[in-house]
């Protein structure tokens, strides 16, 4: 099973674009007030993209859902005070953080801005970032152009906190995986039928579970041993934790132990039943 990775960034700030980046915009700039004002209610938050959510919603699999990560997946903005652009956070594909500039430059929509992310396969390519209200519901829009200012594609994405609690780019995709497929009230059962109460709260808090305070699903499938099982870690401490392979069925969550060795290049295999978490 895959190791646990943070995705780490920098904690997001904000900054005056300079002249040299500006300049060479034929496009007239916003006034200060228009990008704290127009944007920034609608940006400032944690954001996941829309169409993993529906998936892990349907499938109850990070492995399963984990094809949908390609490029950006997840988008932390915080604009506090009144600047002409912003650092915008970001998780590319689960695996890695990175970050870019928002400035308040109209787009080719009126909702949406110029940013300086970079279409690292076709460098003419550009981006804009911008919002959309669906169904009284708002999303952030990843706007995707050629240079004939084309649109190729566009990414959702949907809010899932205002804030998140720390410097993980893949926090708020974790948050909501979370709440999609664990959170919630059980009876945990293990394998000589004895019952205990147990509670998973979103931010990986245990309660009840005998020996762990704390989980951690994994839903990183890069940079590591192939797996066929998705996974889930309960943590005693950062350094000690024991992982099972779960599969969800309705009402009920199977936790395993699983079989074969990674190391030597084997697949995990389920092996015994060792708890049923039933939902309450």
């Amino acid at each position: 099973m895959k190791h646990i990775t943070h995705i780490f960034l920098t904690l997001i700030i904000l900054t005056s674009c300079s002249n040299q980046k500006t300049s060479n915009v034929n496009i007239e700039t916003m006034e200060v007030d228009d990008l704290k004002g127009k944007f920034s209610g609608v940006f400032n938050g944690v954001w996941v993209l829309t169409d993993y959510i529906k998936s892990i919603e349907s499938t109850k699999s990070p492995l399963k859902s984990a094809e949908k990560f390609d490029g950006v997946v997840t988008i932390i903005i915080d604009i506090k005070n009144q600047v002409d652009s912003a650092f915008v956070g970001v998780s590319r594909n689960n695996h890695e953080g990175d970050n870019f500039t928002v400035y308040s430059i109209t787009g080719n929509l009126e909702n949406s801005l110029k940013s300086n992310l970079i279409d690292y396969e076709n460098k003419s390519n550009y981006y804009e970032l911008g919002h959309e209200n669906i169904s009284n519901q708002t999303y952030l829009a990843l706007y995707h152009y050629n240079k004939d200012n084309k649109l190729i594609d566009k990414k959702l994405f949907s809010k899932v906190a205002d804030k998140q609690s720390d410097n993980d780019a893949g926090w708020g995709l974790q948050y909501i995986v979370n709440q999609k497929l664990f959170k919630g009230d059980y009876t945990l059962i293990d394998s000589s039928d004895n019952k205990t109460n147990v509670s998973f709260k979103n931010n990986g808090i245990m309660i009840g579970m005998p020996g762990f305070n704390s989980y951690y699903v994994f839903t990183d499938f890069m940079g590591g041993p192939e797996t066929i099982l998705d996974g889930i870690a309960f943590k005693a401490s950062e350094r000690n934790s024991t992982w099972y392979a779960f599969e969800i069925k309705k009402d009920t969550t199977f936790l395993y132990n699983t079989k074969g060795d990674e190391e030597a290049g084997e697949l995990l295999q389920l092996n015994k039943l060792i708890y049923k978490l039933v939902r309450k």
